[in-house]
Parts: C-alpha cells; sequence; structure tokens
C-alpha cells in the first residue's frame, strides 16, 4: 500500500484526523462481506489493534471515536488502551459501514452459488448502480452521514489540542477518500488495510477547504 505525504505534522491550531479502519474480523478472515452485520475481531485484528495503539502511544489525543459494530469499537477501546488515552471511546452511528443489502453475510463464492443471474448483473453494471441493484447504500448515501458524522467531531473540538482518531470501516473511508482526493487515491476496489493510519489535516483558516492528506492508509505500524 502506498503512502503519501503532502505536508508536515500537524502545527498548533491545526486540526489532525487519524483514520482507522477496523482490526481484521472473523467475517474479514473468511471473506464473508459484512455491511452492517456485527462480526467480532478475530485474534489478529486484536493483535492489530494493540499494534496501532503502541504506534500512537505518547500522542496526546484529543478523543477516540468509533463505529458501534463491534469490530470497529473494540478496535478503538484496545488503540485507547494501548495509547493510555484515559477518555472513553465515543460511538457514532453515522460512522457504521455501507449497509449491503443481499451481499450480506456471504462471501462472494456462496453469491454466486446461489444467484448466478445476480453476480451476472451486477458485476456487468458500474460500481454505483451495483448498490442498488443489491439494496444496498449508495455512495451519496454513505457519504452524506459519514460527513456528517466527521463535521460534528470537529465542531466538538474546536481547540485543536490534539489529534482525533475515528475507527471506521473500509468501504465507506474508500468513498469518503476517493470523493474528496479523486479515484486515484484508492484505485479499482482497493480499500485501505485493516488497522492501517491515514492522517488528515484541517487548516482553520480554510475550514471549508479540502484537509491534506498527511499519510494514506499506512500500515508500516503493523510490523514493528
Amino acid at each position: 500500500m502506498s503512502i503519501k505525504h503532502t505536508g508536515p505534522a500537524a502545527r498548533a491550531g491545526e486540526q489532525e484526523i487519524i483514520l482507522v479502519r477496523h482490526g481484521q474480523s472473523t467475517a474479514n478472515a473468511t471473506g464473508v462481506w459484512q455491511g452492517q452485520l456485527d462480526y467480532p475481531l478475530s485474534e489478529e485484528g486484536r493483535r492489530q489493534a494493540a499494534a496501532a495503539g503502541r504506534a500512537l502511544k505518547g500522542t496526546d489525543l484529543s478523543s477516540v471515536y468509533a463505529s458501534p459494530l463491534s469490530r470497529a469499537f473494540e478496535t478503538a477501546e484496545i488503540v485507547a488502551r494501548e495509547t493510555g488515552f484515559p477518555g472513553s471511546v465515543v460511538p457514532l452511528p453515522d460512522l457504521t459501514e455501507r449497509g449491503g443489502g443481499v451481499l450480506e453475510g456471504l462471501t462472494w463464492e456462496e453469491q454466486e452459488a446461489r444467484n448466478p443471474e445476480f453476480v451476472r448483473k451486477f458485476l456487468a453494471l458500474p460500481e454505483e448502480e451495483r448498490w442498488t441493484l443489491a439494496g444496498a447504500e449508495t455512495d451519496e448515501e454513505i457519504l452524506a452521514r459519514f460527513e456528517k458524522a466527521l463535521s460534528k467531531i470537529r465542531s466538538r473540538h474546536p481547540e485543536n489540542d490534539g489529534p482525533l482518531v475515528i475507527v471506521s470501516h473500509g468501504g465507506i473511508m474508500r468513498a469518503f477518500l476517493r470523493d474528496i482526493y479523486g479515484p486515484g487515491v484508492l484505485p479499482g476496489h482497493e480499500r485501505a488495510p485493516n488497522c492501517s493510519f491515514t492522517r488528515l489535516l484541517w487548516d482553520p483558516s480554510a475550514p471549508y477547504a479540502v484537509p491534506k492528506l498527511l499519510e494514506l492508509a499506512s500500515t508500516r505500524h503493523l510490523s514493528l
């Protein structure tokens, strides 16, 4: 996975958000499409979350937010514990993964075996039309709630007194990053890996400007 740096770490007055994809879940490990179904972390996912937390140890975090789905919320709790963050993880439902409709709960191989005609139609459509066919949330729907969550989080911390950690999901994070930085950020069907860090930096003097992308989907900390 490539890493992009477009500027220095946060300076006084700037607001940094660290987007973290949850650790590997039991469904990730078996290839099941989760969507909004609630699968727990695997043991590997817990190891990844602990490594992510250790990488942030010593960082003076402002707060930690997470999707309430257990794979994300437990990741956030482990990260917070390992960093020594004294507060509680704050759940925000708008950070939840895309609702996947008929895709949820099955591997792609199971989907092909159960409904080959659906699979044929699905693969023949552009990505956005695929979600409608599957009865899933569209990009427009998930972007509206994810951006609402980010706006709410940023407004709660106007003093910019330390990075904010947000633990969410691969699909909704991919849609958000591609929407603001273009499809080249995560091309094709690529998603940020489990427990990767994506760092965004907002300039308070330009609140409606696109944030700087300091780091994209970095997993260097997982091998330390």
